[in-house]
C-alpha cells in the first residue's frame, strides 16, 4: 500500500518535542513573512481560550472488506454462463457461474450403468455361493468348488463398492460445475468471460480466478500510520473516517488491529493500522474507497489554545503578539498540540489574553 497526498481539511497530526512542537512547514514560511515586515493597524485579533483538544493520528488508506473471498473452479472446463455482475449483492447458496457439464453428465450416466452391472454381478455371485454351500455339506461339491465361489462372491462386492465410488466422485465433480456463493455479499469483481477455458483450484498455478465476493457484514479502514506516531495509536481508541467519496461526511470506528513489523515505502517506515468502521451507514461505503481515518489518541481537557494563525516565528523561537494597552507586545510561547486551526499554548500567556492574528 503506497501512501497517497492527505487532504489538507482532515490533517490533525501532532509533532511535539520537548518543550517545543515542530509546526509543519508552510506555517514557519508564513511566520517569516510575518516577521519581515509589519502588520496592518487593523489586524483581527481572537482571545486566549481553555477548552478540550485532541492529539490525533491520521491515517491513510482504503476502505476494503473484512472478508473478501476469490472463487475459483474446483475442475477445469469451459465457461458455459455467468449470472452476476460486479456490485451485485448475492445471497448464500445462489450460482455465480456455470460450466459445461455435458461431458460430465454423460460419465455420470455411464458410471450408474457400471453400478448396475457390478449389482447384478453381486446377485449373480451370492446365487452361485449359496448353491456351492448346498453342495459341499451334501458332499456333492468340493472344499475347493465352495472357496471359489466365495472368492467370486467378494470380488463381486468390491466391484460394486469402486463402480459405486466412482460414480460418486463423477456426481460430486457434476456439482462443482455450478459454482455457487458460499456466503452473502457484494460481487467486487468478474475475472472471467463466456467461453473462456479454465482450470481447477488443484492446478500447480491455483486455478483461474472467476469472481471475487466481499463479505457484506463488515468493513474496515485499512491505513499507514508514519512510525513517529504509531507509539501513540492503542486497539480501542475511537476514529473519524472521511472518504474523498462522501467529503465532509464522518463515519465513525475504532482500531482493531496494529501491524507488529512496519513496512519500508520511499525511505520512510509505516505501520498498517486497521480501523473497524461501527457507523450504523458503514453500507454506504463501498470497498476500495480512499479515505483518511483520524484516530483520537489522546484528549487534553481544560487546555489553553490559540488560533494557529496567531503564531509567529523567528528562528527557532515561537511567539505570539499579545495588546497591552493601545498595542500590542511580544510573548515567547510555548507549544503543544496542534487540532486542526488550533494550537495548544503551554506556557507564555493567560486565558483571555487577546492576540494578533496574520
Amino acid at each position: 500500500m503506497t501512501p497517497r497526498p492527505r487532504n489538507a481539511r482532515w490533517r490533525s497530526t501532532v509533532r511535539a518535542w520537548r518543550g517545543r512542537a515542530v509546526v509543519p512547514a508552510a506555517l514557519l514560511a508564513a511566520g517569516a513573512l510575518a516577521c519581515g515586515g509589519a502588520d496592518p493597524p487593523d489586524a483581527p485579533v481572537a482571545r486566549v481560550e481553555r477548552g478540550t483538544l485532541e492529539r490525533a493520528v491520521v491515517a491513510t488508506g482504503t476502505v476494503e472488506p473484512a472478508v473478501e473471498i476469490e472463487v475459483r473452479p474446483r475442475i477445469a472446463g469451459i465457461i458455459e454462463g455467468i449470472h452476476v455482475e460486479a456490485g451485485d449483492l448475492v445471497e448464500a447458496g445462489q450460482q455465480l457461474v456455470e460450466i459445461e457439464k455435458d461431458l460430465l453428465e454423460a460419465q455420470v450416466r455411464e458410471a450408474q450403468a457400471a453400478v448396475q452391472a457390478a449389482a447384478v454381478e453381486q446377485r449373480y455371485s451370492a446365487i452361485e455361493l449359496k448353491r456351492a454351500e448346498d453342495l459341499e455339506r451334501t458332499g456333492a461339491a468340493s472344499a475347493q468348488k465352495l472357496d471359489d465361489a466365495r472368492a467370486r462372491s467378494e470380488q463381486a462386492q468390491a466391484s460394486r463398492a469402486r463402480a459405486e465410488a466412482s460414480l460418486d466422485t463423477l456426481s460430486t465433480q457434476l456439482g462443482y460445475a455450478s459454482i455457487k456463493a458460499s456466503r452473502a455479499g457484494r460481487v467486487l469483481e468478474v475475472h472471467t468471460e463466456e467461453g473462456n477455458a479454465v482450470s481447477p483450484v488443484t492446478a500447480v498455478t491455483g486455478g483461474t480466478l472467476l469472481l471475487t465476493l466481499a463479505g457484506t457484514e463488515a468493513l474496515r479502514l485499512e491505513g499507514l500510520v508514519d512510525e513517529n506516531e504509531v507509539a501513540r495509536v492503542a486497539l480501542g481508541q475511537a476514529a473519524r473516517i472521511r472518504t474523498e467519496a462522501f467529503g465532509d461526511r464522518v463515519f465513525t470506528g475504532e482500531v482493531a488491529e496494529i501491524a507488529p513489523m512496519g513496512k519500508r515505502i520511499q525511505n520512510v517506515t509505516y505501520f498498517e493500522v486497521e480501523i473497524a468502521i461501527t457507523d450504523p451507514e458503514a453500507s454506504l461505503l463501498r470497498p476500495r474507497m480512499s479515505g483518511d481515518g483520524e484516530i483520537v489518541a489522546e484528549t487534553l481537557e481544560d487546555a489553553l489554545s490559540v488560533p494557529e494563525t496567531a503564531l509567529r516565528y523567528e528562528g527557532a523561537d515561537v511567539y505570539v503578539e499579545v495588546r497591552n494597552g493601545d498595542g500590542f507586545v511580544r510573548r515567547d510561547v510555548a507549544i503543544g498540540v496542534v487540532d486542526r486551526d488550533r494550537v495548544q499554548i503551554l506556557e507564555g500567556v493567560a486565558e483571555g489574553d487577546e492576540v494578533r492574528l496574520q
